[in-house]
């Protein structure tokens, strides 16, 4: 049986821009966003291969002590002593082969955020003159993931391949796979599980949505207003860099944020639904989850705010609000809305 999770985190609201220039904008303000997410994402990497190296010099520490009091103890016949020194030398050992393998993923997890980057800005230097709408970007991937373009071309993603995704663009993973997506304006990032497949849609209303076909996805809204101070907060801190040391390509970025921030008049709710085969889910609260059985159905639990949900079939919608949860089955058919405990939820997608 296969099973799509979905955990939604979100807040409504973006930026008001008038319709002729978001074709203009909409590209850089995405891209943005995404150069400062990887440029955090290239710092955490950084601290967790630095935090590795600390803990395997502690183990290689606690290694070469336990092994001195082992053959201290050994030679004052001291059973007691050898004992709790190889169980130390044993444990420090462990701890090290586990945070060698943590330093090891961590570095290749550098790499591809870094080629990531470069790639992106790249992209972002090229969109100042060559505007085109780009829906998602492709931050991180590992095992195998294909590709399927609205154009027709297919092909089995790798680091060397663009990362950037339209309207019409398929994702596909398989076993062992996953990949890490940006989108809405690089406020939202999907994470792609294995066996899974997403496709990148938007209707006539200008709604944009992810249509889940199969396995597991969690995506995660940055809320307007965290969204807002992290932009002003890189921005400035660009501008103060500027103020000592010259970098076109970080002047480039401020000149098109405040050009972007010159078009802003007013503040719009951009419309998101994630759709499966039995309901459409229309964004409305601040988290909720979403599994999706190709046998049963389609069950969706709220955490925080409200959910307007929608059968495929009758049509009917109903409000799913803060600790509750209903069900539509495959044929589209809703259920009503049934308190649960929140409690008793198990939060993997904090761990």
């Amino acid at each position: 049986m296969k099973k799509s999770i979905i955990i939604i985190i979100v807040s409504l609201g973006l930026f008001s821009i008038s319709q002729a220039q978001v074709s203009n904008s909409e590209k850089s303000d995405l891209l943005l966003s995404v150069i400062f997410k990887l440029e955090k994402m290239r710092a955490d990497a950084t601290a967790d291969i630095q935090k590795c190296e600390s803990a395997i010099q502690k183990c290689d520490k606690t290694i070469s002590n336990s092994g001195n009091i082992i053959k201290v103890a050994r030679e004052n016949r001291n059973v007691e002593a050898e004992k709790i020194a190889s169980d130390a030398m044993a444990r420090a050992k462990a701890a090290k082969e586990k945070n060698s393998e943590m330093k090891k993923s961590s570095e290749e997890n550098q790499k591809r955020v870094e080629l990531a980057l470069a790639t992106v800005k790249n992209e972002f230097s090229k969109s100042l003159s060559n505007p085109q709408k780009i829906k998602s970007v492709i931050t991180n991937y590992s095992g195998r993931v294909s590709i399927q373009k609205k154009n027709g071309e297919h092909f089995t993603f790798e680091k060397n391949q663009k990362s950037f995704l339209e309207t019409g663009d398929e994702v596909s993973t398989y076993e062992n796979s996953s990949i890490d997506l940006q989108f809405l304006d690089g406020r939202g990032t999907m994470n792609i599980g294995p066996y899974s497949q997403v496709k990148i849609e938007e209707d006539e209303a200008g709604t944009q949505v992810m249509n889940m076909i199969k396995g597991q996805v969690n995506f995660n809204v940055e809320k307007l207003e965290n969204y807002q101070a992290t932009m002003e907060e890189k921005i400035n801190a660009y501008k103060e860099d500027l103020k000592t040391v010259k970098d076109e390509f970080k002047k480039k970025m401020v000149d098109e944020y405040d050009s972007i921030k010159k078009h802003t008049k007013e503040y719009i709710t951009k419309k998101f639904e994630v759709r499966t085969p039995a309901c459409a889910v229309a964004v409305r609260a601040t988290q909720f989850l979403v599994y999706n059985d190709e046998e049963k159905g389609t069950e969706l639990i709220v955490i925080e705010g409200s959910v307007e949900m929608k059968g495929i079939k009758e049509g009917n919608t109903i409000i799913v609000n803060a600790g509750y949860k209903a069900i539509v089955t495959k044929d589209g058919i809703l259920s009503d809305p049934k308190k649960i405990d929140l409690t008793t939820i198990e939060r993997w997608w904090e761990k």
